[in-house]
C-alpha cells in the first residue's frame, strides 16, 4: 500500500491516508515490512484460532455480565437487533445483515458495561469484523442470535455465558472451514 497512490486514488491529502494506515496497523489488518513497506496482512490459521479463543472467553464473560444486568432489572435491545437483521435479510440487503450481525455482538459487549473488556476488544474489532464478514449462513446466524438473546434475557448469567461460548465455537468451525478448508470437530 503506497500512501501517495492511495491519496491520489481517493483524491485526498496524504495525512488522512497516513492516519488510516496507522489505524489499520493498530487493528492488525496491515503490517509494515522493512523492505516492502505496508502490505495487507494475511490472517493465518493460528491468528484466526487465537482471535476465536479470545472472543470465546470475552464474549462469554460479556454475555454473563449482560445477563446479570437483566437479572438486576436492566432492559436490552438484543431482540430488536435480531429483528433488524431479519428485516434486512428479507429485503435482500446483505450488507445490512452483516452490519446487524456486528451490531449484535458489539451490543453484547457494550451492554456488559465492562469498560476494560471493551478496551481489550477494540484492537481486535477490525479483524473480528472482517472474520464475521466471511460468514454467509445468515439463517443460522439469526437462529443462534435469537437463542443467545434469549439466554441473556433469561437473567441467568451461566446459561448466557455457555450459549455465547457455544455460538463462538460454532462460528469458529464455520470460519476455519471457509477460510482454510479445515473441518473442525463439532463441540
Amino acid at each position: 500500500l503506497v500512501e501517495r497512490d492511495l491519496a491520489a486514488e481517493f483524491e485526498v491529502s496524504r495525512s488522512p491516508v497516513r492516519e488510516a494506515l496507522r489505524n489499520l496497523d493498530k487493528e492488525g489488518l496491515v503490517e509494515k515490512l522493512p523492505t516492502r513497506g505496508i502490505i495487507v496482512k494475511e490472517l493465518t490459521r493460528r491468528e484466526v484460532s487465537e482471535i476465536f479463543d479470545i472472543r470465546e472467553a470475552l464474549e462469554g464473560m460479556a454475555s454473563k455480565a449482560a445477563a446479570q444486568r437483566i437479572a438486576d432489572g436492566e432492559a436490552s435491545n438484543l431482540r430488536q437487533l435480531v429483528e433488524q437483521s431479519r428485516a434486512a435479510l428479507d429485503a435482500g440487503d446483505l450488507d445490512a445483515v452483516r452490519e446487524s450481525n456486528w451490531g449484535f455482538h458489539d451490543e453484547i459487549i457494550a451492554f456488559s458495561d465492562n469498560h476494560i473488556l471493551q478496551q481489550m476488544l477494540t484492537p481486535l474489532m477490525g479483524r473480528l469484523h472482517w472474520i464475521l464478514r466471511q460468514v454467509t449462513d445468515f439463517e443460522r446466524i439469526e437462529v443462534d442470535h435469537l437463542r443467545l438473546a434469549a439466554a441473556i434475557e433469561s437473567g441467568y448469567p451461566d446459561i448466557a455465558a455457555a450459549e455465547a461460548q457455544q455460538h463462538v465455537r460454532t462460528y469458529r468451525a464455520i470460519t476455519v472451514e471457509h477460510l482454510f478448508g479445515d473441518v473442525l470437530p463439532a463441540s
